[in-house]
């Protein structure tokens, strides 16, 4: 039964991966891809890390190793030109190298396959030790048929590095509290380091976690008996050396450097900010840190830190049921994930949670830690400002799969055949779902969403990434347009994808002739490199579109004659009332 389980597990990993390469020839670049690869390959080439250090090196390294290996180099510019400063620039340089674009983008993309594999890898493992062979198989099937994390693991973003390490760590941090040895606690405080390099918000995701598992452990024991507080002692002392090791681990995915504070944050004394977005015992640390100018350990992690404080510390601006305010709201993730999510795998992922609630009542504490990392790291995600898109809380859908996993295990084993009945409805509807969204699992909504899912979430990649330009380009030719008009939102270079001349389209003006819009760029004015005022292509919605592109994409022909004359411009902040034609 377990070889079988086993096999069954690999086949769907394997038909996933699949999927997933398939996916990735028809996917145009993403908003973020440049960025990550200019990044890792200016550490892979110059060993510095100044472009974009917002974000750790880990899943970086991994995207511009593939390319690295077939040859690209970081491009070289002109000491004044401005483009060898603006990591997009950067990275669209190296994906069109030696003109290969399409096969450079498809390299930087495999190199997100392993965290993919590893990810499912652990699911299986997590929901095999503590709830059977059954149990790890549908739970390896729910990941690998989830549309999020096949688009994902579709791009050349760190969002499902970081998922797969944050699960790395909660399976192995469950498996050191049944027994803290020593061995287990170095091996914990690597994968923590690799997280936190992955992406910063492990640390606090994590963190979260760690402490609200080890204190409901704790508890629950303390329920059962007396307290042993030389164990409990013994596990605080092992968890802060885990902590420490994790630094080190972290410190050496920056290769162990070290720099001056006035060189790495590029500040001088007598060019100092005022620092005002950061506590004010941060302050006087980064006022007499720039004045005395000691060297330090890894600049580039603590210029990322002082840069993703400021950044996010005012809160970005995010888009839910049509509207964007700054700091969006802290019901975002719940809302989003409830839409982004397959019904069937939020059913049994509820019904886990209900099984794992009921067995922590009788003093099991495994079963209930995917569900207390779940409330954590969405109670943290709730708290924060930057509610831009499902991405940032990937791991979720992971922690949903094991939880379905033990609702399969329960219903196999206390509803001999009603439960097998309807696990084996959930399951088909959650592999019809992943059919459904065959090319466009970026864009997926379940049947909760709204006919025009734009109208709810068009942000953070949760609808509109600038996927489908390639299908623009397709449906251009086929149609024999020699020019055009466009309003999108994408950070490629539009040069290196085969697309007829075209002009952007200016804001409040209408045009005539073939003209191709996207959901970003309608509903949140977000076009190409700039920032249209909301309403500015409204007057486009009194026309039909000739064709949808891809999900995310209209496609007009207007006779000149029928072009209206400019619009008066209006309010920033103002929506337009309709939209044109459904989406999907």
């Amino acid at each position: 039964m377990r070889n079988a389980g086993l096999s069954v597990a690999l086949l769907f990993v394997l038909v996933a991966v699949l999927q997933i390469l398939e996916n990735d020839r028809s996917l145009s670049q993403g908003v973020d891809e440049a960025c990550h690869v200019a990044a890792g390959m200016e550490w892979l080439v110059r060993h510095t890390y100044t472009l974009d250090p917002v974000h750790p090196p880990l899943a970086r390294y991994a995207i511009a190793l593939p390319l690295y290996l077939v040859g690209a180099r970081y491009p070289q510019f002109a000491s004044d030109d401005p483009r060898g400063k603006n990591f997009n620039d950067v990275g669209n340089a190296i994906l069109g190298d030696r003109g290969q674009y399409e096969r450079n983008l498809f390299l930087a993309r495999i190199g997100i396959l392993p965290f993919f594999c590893l990810a499912a890898v652990v699911v299986y493992l997590w929901t095999n030790k503590y709830f059977g062979t059954l149990a790890a198989c549908v739970a390896v099937g729910l990941f690998t048929t989830t549309p999020s994390i096949l688009a994902f693991a579709g791009l050349a973003y760190n969002d499902l590095p970081v998922a797969a390490m944050q699960l790395t760590f909660l399976y192995l941090l469950t498996v050191w509290l049944e027994q803290p040895t020593w061995r287990r606690t170095i091996v914990l405080g690597l994968m923590g380091g690799l997280a936190i390099a992955t992406k910063f918000t492990s640390l606090v995701f994590l963190g979260a976690s760690t402490v609200a598992v080890l204190v409901y452990k704790l508890w629950s024991e303390g329920k059962t008996g007396a307290p042993d507080s030389r164990g409990r002692r013994s596990l605080v002392r092992k968890l802060l050396a885990a902590a420490a090791i994790s630094v080190v681990a972290l410190w050496g995915t920056y290769g162990f450097s070290t720099g001056r504070v006035q060189e790495a944050m590029q500040l001088s004394p007598s060019a100092m900010p005022s620092f005002q977005h950061y506590p004010v015992p941060i302050r006087k640390i980064a006022h007499a840190a720039v004045l005395s100018d000691p060297r330090i350990p890894a600049p580039e992690l603590i210029h990322g830190f002082a840069l993703l404080w400021e950044r996010s510390s005012p809160g970005p601006s995010c888009y839910l049921f049509g509207k964007i305010r700054d700091g969006g709201w802290w019901f975002f993730f719940p809302v989003a994930l409830a839409l982004k999510t397959p019904i069937a795998l939020l059913l049994l992922a509820l019904i886990g949670a209900v099984v794992a609630v009921v067995a922590s009542r009788q003093g099991k504490w495994i079963p209930l830690v995917p569900v207390i990392s779940v409330a954590a790291i969405l109670g943290i995600a709730m708290l924060g400002k930057y509610n831009v898109g499902t991405r940032y809380v990937l791991v979720v859908f992971g922690m949903f799969s094991i939880l379905g996993g033990l609702a399969a295990q329960w219903l196999a084993a206390h509803y001999a055949v009603w439960g097998k009945v309807i696990l084996s409805g959930l399951l088909l509807w959650q592999l019809v779902a992943n059919v459904a969204a065959r090319h466009d699992f970026l864009a997926y909504f379940n049947e909760f969403a709204p006919a025009d899912p734009s109208k709810v979430l068009v942000y953070g990649c949760d609808f509109d990434c600038g996927e489908d330009l390639f299908r623009l380009r397709d449906a251009l030719l086929a149609r024999k347009v020699s020019h055009f008009s466009l309003a999108l939102w994408s950070t490629a270079d539009l040069s290196q994808l085969g697309l007829p001349p075209f002009e952007v389209l200016k804001p409040f003006q209408p045009a005539s002739g073939w003209i191709a819009v996207s959901a970003r760029s309608q509903r949140a004015g977000d076009v190409l490199h700039q920032e249209f005022p909301l309403g500015s292509l409204s007057w486009i919605e009194k026309y039909q579109p000739v064709a949808h592109v891809g999900q995310t994409i209209l496609l007009y022909y207007i006779p000149e004659q029928s072009a209206s004359p400019s619009l008066s411009q209006g309010t920033k902040g103002e929506q337009s009332s309709a939209f044109p034609a459904r989406w999907r």
